[in-house]
């Protein structure tokens, strides 16, 4: 009977231990699903800040509106389709296809120009692109009483009319911390800062941008991008248990999506205040 005894509590412990095993399995295999297409696809992204036509204000980052409108010229006219974060996550979670040739159009900081310029040309072409602006300066924009294209912002009126045409998907480049202050860059980590008191700094910053934003928009943003492309573990670490399932950098090399975990290192190329679409897309590796 002892013998009987101790053999069924071996049957209980093996069981056990198979299930929880089967358990971990089936989690990491869902936190970390592969790409469904039997060949992981490649995405190139395209960060763009401001346009302006006044020459005086142009430079690296605000570009003539001419450029934005002929890189629209070129990918629609070699077909190209762009996309934006909403369908890699649908990729992902739902297995809905990409388009043939998807390219990602992106715009940081949400200046005023975007709406005067890029948002009436994109939907000329019927195109789409990821605006990411920075949550106080959208809210201080409504204070505003003659904006200028050349350094004035969007307000959450005009970032949510953007959002409601459909060409537009708005994500979280920080209430407050874009800019250089006594040491940080961004939304980065200080030099000898505190772990702790960095994680709690950040997320307060992106919780407070998520709860404008749902507020205005009703939408909450499912990606983060990086001020000045600055970046780390501790960063990663609090977007991810704040439920965002992307980020977008400054790094410039293609996306190739072989797994979830590709999208919290989203690539971009700076687009110059020069050159030929042709040109451009070309050192992306895009061709007609």
């Amino acid at each position: 009977m002892f013998l009987t005894f101790r053999l069924h509590r071996w049957r209980v412990l093996v069981s056990s231990l198979l299930a929880a095993a089967a358990i971990c399995f089936v989690t990491i295999g869902f936190s970390q699903r592969a790409a469904p297409a039997e060949e992981a696809p490649v995405v190139c992204a395209v960060m763009y800040h401001g346009l302006v036509e006044d020459t005086a204000h142009q430079n690296q980052y605000m570009i003539d509106p001419q450029y934005f409108e002929q890189d629209l010229q070129y990918l629609t006219a070699n077909g190209y389709h762009t996309i934006v974060v909403q369908d890699l996550l649908d990729y992902f979670d739902k297995g809905t296809p990409l388009p043939d040739k998807p390219v990602m159009l992106t715009f940081d900081d949400g200046y005023y120009n975007n709406y005067v310029y890029a948002y009436p040309l994109l939907q000329k072409y019927h195109c789409r692109a990821v605006l990411s602006p920075i949550g106080a300066e959208a809210v201080k924009a409504a204070q505003e009483e003659r904006k200028n294209p050349n350094y004035s912002q969007c307000d959450w009126q005009e970032l949510n009319e953007m959002v409601q045409s459909g060409c537009i998907e708005l994500q979280n480049h920080t209430y407050a911390l874009h800019r250089l202050d006594q040491g940080r860059q961004g939304a980065g980590m200080k030099k000898g800062e505190d772990t702790q008191s960095y994680r709690q700094l950040l997320q307060e910053d992106l919780q407070q941008f998520n709860q404008v934003m749902q507020e205005q928009t009703g939408q909450i943003p499912t990606c983060f991008t990086c001020p000045y492309g600055e970046k780390n573990e501790e960063m990663l670490s609090v977007i991810r248990a704040m439920g965002f399932r992307a980020m977008l950098d400054c790094e410039e090399k293609p996306n190739v999506l072989t797994s979830e975990e590709d999208l919290y290192h989203i690539h971009r190329y700076l687009r110059p205040n020069e050159g030929t679409a042709e040109a451009f897309f070309a050192r992306m590796g895009l061709s007609d």
